[in-house]
């Protein structure tokens, strides 16, 4: 993410937590408070850190810091990502709820809704 986006997202509203291994950052996740939710938001462990644990730590710290109902929002075709945040106590939602949530609690094109999903913790 280039640093303008970055510093767009802080001043967004997005706290960013990393994961720090041998001087270098592993790995990032992002809360962002809208409303009544919370929002995962951003969140990469670079490949050749990838399978060590890195970010099941940074989505548990998250977990913790939550308030409100905990979603992410990812591409509906990245099955790996939708994986791991189930195997974490996330669940997809349907797609009239993920419509509804994502024109409540996200800023994203038509386009990106459509091949987007929603998956929520718990419940």
């Amino acid at each position: 993410m280039p640093r303008h986006e970055l510093l767009a997202e802080i001043a967004g509203g997005v706290r960013f937590w990393g994961w720090e291994d041998a001087g270098s950052l592993s790995g990032v996740m992002g809360l962002q408070q809208v409303l009544d939710a919370t929002l995962i938001r951003h969140a990469y462990v670079r490949a050749a850190h990838q399978s060590r644990g890195i970010g099941a730590a940074l989505l548990g710290a998250l977990i913790s810091r939550s308030s409100g109902q905990l979603l992410v929002g990812t591409w509906a075709d990245a099955e790996w990502a939708i994986r791991f945040y189930q195997r974490h106590g996330f669940r997809l939602v349907s797609i009239e709820e993920k419509d509804r949530l994502l024109r409540k609690y996200w800023k994203i094109s038509e386009r990106q809704r459509e091949t987007s999903v929603v998956l929520m913790y718990g419940g």
